[in-house]
């Protein structure tokens, strides 16, 4: 049969729903080589197929019709008639329905059963779709351009993961960046064909992504100078170790500049000191352990090659004597320039040696605890040799440090007292005056009647006959990091974390006498103006300011850390809570230093006239723009260290404490104290207000509650939601939380009830709450990083 068709090119596509009419051939004869016919819907055409016909050679006949009536081979409109398997029948009306029937010819005049399909022509799916994160708070979508004519226009939509849907683009393009995401939360982009009239063609597939911060991090504040041991040879010759492996030399009266020697210990708050038992026995001679291994300073430092190592205490009586010891027990001497075999310290056993010390060269003393029990231990080195014994037991205290001058020996830790004369051993109970700082942490003596010790933040002086007095040096500003007392007598150096060196005579008693190294470094809270204005106060009191790509340290502006918090582009304000002290950022500078009433353990702010700050004491005192009110008693929380305060923007402000109970400051005056809910549970000690009816107070467990302007509703733990060190919201639906340890390096969010993940960030130390000017830029400070969002 010659062919009538439309179309003749063949096609494959996939398959649709067939359908066979109840219908014979004419031969009588019922043929299933027919055995699938599919159809393709385009915007004005149809693509067919189908399959297969067995020999002989046949031929097909395939009608289309609207669908009404039994289909008959010469009824309806002839598509094509040949021996292909497709055609394409084209020149449709879109959105129309049609019927197409397909007849095989039984080769002997007639057809065998037909094939049946209805399909309706649609505008085609749209293709290719894609999704990647743009930023923070965007997604790049792209999608292949329609060719179909018939395609007026592309229509993506975006639902988020409260199933809220969102037209984002409608239009011919192939690709558009949606804005407005919310960091952490999920969102799933579809799309549509629509043509001219807005009618909507089939949906395509979906894609699906989570909107995510990206963190960048850089060391921003790192630590210069805190020195961290002192040793002084001479009344005119000191040796000071800073933490941050620098070490530095009082020739006379002055001090020379840091000189690079070691690396850095990181926190010098937390990490040990580069080098300890630092022991100077004349100007420009000096050894110490560094590591477990000893090291000598002529002219710079390096190793003495002495033998194993784990050393944990030298002392040089001399510039050819030294003694080191191990706390297993372990001994080796530097006799001139060689060090002798390692030698056990007697035959004690359950001991540990904490220190030693040298009148002379080979007569040297050695103190031990037990380790079982709370025993003192005393060991002595004469020329014959060691020789240990008892000192008493824990009703004498705990011995813990000794030194000597070049007769006599102290001995001191907890609660006891321990003297030496000669090589004759004593010891006495000693009483405490404070037990939670009577501990001597460092011990030097320079003669019989002058040695000064280390306890905590004490200076305490002593003579061979007891305790002449307590100084308090460095008090809130510093911590003492080293005490020494040249044999040349008559004076005693101490010196502070912070670089100040202080000197005591018979005549002037303490005196500080020189700033040794200006110590900078370690990152405070941090507070922004907007994401190019930041600031934060490091550990020394030192002003460091963000301008949009770099961090740069600027004054010297208070003599503790201090927090910075900021409410709007136009105010800021740093609080030191050590000294009692204030200054405000307006009109681009900062201003004058000036006294607050309380020493805030938490702040926040408003706006300029409302800033809330609340003691350990539960006290509460406002700044109203000019100064700070009065206290008042606001929220007891003795047990968590006072309570935690959020202030939305424009207020009011919310007080949690770990007891149970929250008070709001509203207007100009605190709301009565209110107990939350009794499923709400008791430790709600992290709160953040997003918006003035919306906060969240997240407990250590991780369980969590929302306040909604009226009450708090409690919700339990959820996976991601504990161990928070902090918490901020920024909105009413979206919050950052960081954790409280410094090796978990994620950031959590909340968005409308539900907690995910946030992004990795990496300080390097317990990182601090996240302040976030925008939605896609955060500030995470640690240590001396800070870790910075976009």
């Amino acid at each position: 049969m010659p062919s009538t068709s439309s179309s003749t090119a063949p096609a494959t596509s996939s398959s649709t729903q067939t359908s066979t009419p109840s219908q014979t051939s004419t031969s009588g004869a019922v043929d299933p080589s027919v055995s699938t016919l599919t159809a393709t819907p385009g915007s004005t055409s149809v693509t067919l197929s189908w399959c297969c016909a067995t020999t002989p050679a046949r031929t097909y006949t395939i009608r289309r019709d609207d669908g009404t009536g039994t289909p008959t081979p010469s009824s309806g409109t002839l598509v094509y008639e040949g021996d292909a398997l497709g055609v394409v029948d084209q020149g449709l009306e879109l959105w129309k329905q049609y019927r197409y029937v397909l007849w095989a010819a039984d080769g002997a005049g007639g057809y065998l059963a037909p094939k049946m399909i209805v399909t309706s022509t649609r505008l085609p799916v749209v293709t290719g779709l894609q999704a990647s994160a743009a930023s923070a708070t965007s997604a790049k979508v792209t999608w292949d351009a329609p060719t179909d004519p018939s395609v007026a226009a592309v229509v993506i939509t975006r639902t988020d993961a409260r199933n809220v849907a969102r037209d984002i683009y409608t239009g011919t393009a192939a690709e558009v960046t949606d804005t407005g995401l919310v960091p952490g939360m999920a969102y799933t982009y579809t799309a549509h064909p629509k043509d001219a009239s807005g009618r909507y063609g089939q949906i395509s597939g979906f894609v699906r992504l989570t909107a995510q911060r990206t963190w960048m991090t850089s060391t921003v504040s790192p630590f210069v100078g805190w020195p961290g041991a002192l040793a002084c040879a001479t009344a005119t010759w000191c040796m000071q170790v800073n933490n941050d492996g620098t070490y530095q030399v009082m020739s006379g009266t002055s001090w020379s500049k840091p000189v690079a020697a070691f690396a850095g210990t990181g926190h010098p708050g937390i990490a040990l000191s580069v080098v300890t038992s630092l022991t100077c026995p004349a100007a420009g001679r000096c050894s110490a352990i560094r590591s477990g291994r000893i090291v000598e300073f002529d002219n710079g430092w390096r190793s003495t090659g002495s033998p194993s190592s784990g050393w944990t205490s030298i002392d040089c009586p001399t510039t050819t004597y030294c003694l080191a010891i191990r706390v297993d027990g372990w001994s080796t001497a530097r006799v001139g320039t060689s060090w002798t075999t390692p030698a056990r310290i007697g035959t004690l056993k359950g001991v540990s040696w904490s220190d030693v010390a040298c009148q002379a060269a080979a007569r040297c003393f050695a103190v031990a605890g037990g380790n079982a029990t709370s025993s003192n231990w005393r060991g002595t080195l004469t020329g014959s040799g060691w020789s240990t014994a008892y000192l008493g037991g824990s009703q004498q205290g705990h011995l813990a440090r000794i030194s000597c001058s070049a007769t006599t020996c102290l001995g001191l830790g907890h609660r006891t007292r321990v003297t030496v004369s000669g090589t004759t051993w004593s010891i006495s109970a000693q009483p405490s005056l404070d037990p939670s700082e009577d501990y001597t942490n460092d011990l030097s003596c320079g003669a019989p009647s002058l040695c000064v010790a280390l306890n905590y933040g004490n200076v305490s002086r002593w003579s061979s006959t007891g305790l002449l007095e307590r100084t308090r040096l460095s008090a809130g500003i510093g911590e003492i990091a080293g005490v020494s007392c040249p044999r040349t007598g008559g004076v005693c150096f101490v010196a502070d974390d912070r670089g100040r060196l202080y000197r005591w005579t018979s005549t002037t008693r303490w005196v500080q006498v020189a700033t040794t190294v200006q110590t900078t470094g370690g990152t405070g809270r941090i507070g922004c103006r907007d994401a190019a204005s930041c600031f934060f106060v490091d550990l020394n009191g030192w002003m460091v300011a963000w301008n949009g790509s770099a961090w740069t340290r600027s004054a010297k502006y208070f003599t503790h850390p201090a927090m910075v918090e900021c409410a709007g582009s136009g105010f800021c304000i740093a609080v030191d809570p050590t000294g009692r002290v204030h200054r405000v950022w307006s009109n681009g500078s900062w201003g004058a230093s000036r006294t607050m009433p309380l020493a805030p353990v938490d702040l926040s702010c408003s706006g300029p006239t409302l800033c809330l700050a609340v003691d350990v004491d539960g006290r509460a005192s406002r700044f109203d723009g000019a100064g700070w009110s009065t206290p008042v008693a606001a929220l007891a929380d003795p047990y968590a260290g006072g309570p935690r305060v959020s202030c939305a923007v424009g207020g009011p402000c919310m007080l949690v404490s770990s007891q149970g109970t929250y008070r709001r400051y509203v207007g100009a005056s605190l709301t009565a104290t209110v107990r939350f809910p009794s499923a709400v549970a008791a430790q709600n000690r992290l709160v953040s207000c997003g918006a003035p009816s919306s906060c969240i107070s997240v407990t250590y467990d991780g369980s969590w509650a929302q306040w909604d302007g009226a009450t708090w509703t409690p919700h339990p733990a959820d996976a991601g939601s504990g161990w928070f060190g902090s918490l901020t919201c920024l909105t009413a639906s979206h919050c950052v939380a960081t954790h409280q340890f410094s090796n978990d390096w994620q950031v959590t969010v909340w968005n409308s009830g539900q907690w995910g993940f946030g992004g990795t960030y990496a300080p390097n130390e317990v990182p601090s709450a996240a302040e976030c000017p925008t939605m896609e830029a955060c500030f995470v400070a640690g240590g001396t990083t800070v870790s910075r969002s976009s």
